[in-house]
């Protein structure tokens, strides 16, 4: 699959394009969309609650909910972990599973 990096403009494919529709999903909350109303992910609903770990028990199951979502297009990718963290700006997502047969991560800023 081919897309445009969202920050430069540019193509890119493979990892690197999954890794921009995977951020796209995590980072758009539920309903966000006009046309697409079941896209995104239930992640940015904690926003304003990261006071406990129990906010970071729920973001990981969000997270990992969101690859489950027919409509999020994102079915190539089977997790196995995810871990949540907090960070200056909010809440860092590291994602450990299989993409195309290989073991990869990636981190997501939410």
């Amino acid at each position: 699959m081919i897309g445009m990096d969202r920050e430069t403009g540019r193509t890119i494919d493979g990892w690197a394009q999954f890794v921009s529709r995977a951020t796209q999903v995590l980072t758009t909350p539920v309903g966000g969309r006009e046309h697409r109303r079941r896209f995104g992910c239930r992640v940015p609903e904690l926003l304003g609650r990261l006071t406990s770990d129990e906010v970071l028990i729920l973001a990981q199951s969000r997270g990992i909910a969101a690859f489950y979502e027919p409509l999020n297009g994102l079915s190539d990718f089977t997790p196995t972990r995810c871990l949540a963290r907090r960070h200056a700006t909010g809440l860092r997502l590291v994602f450990e599973g299989r993409w195309v047969g290989r073991r990869v991560s990636f981190e997501v800023d939410v």
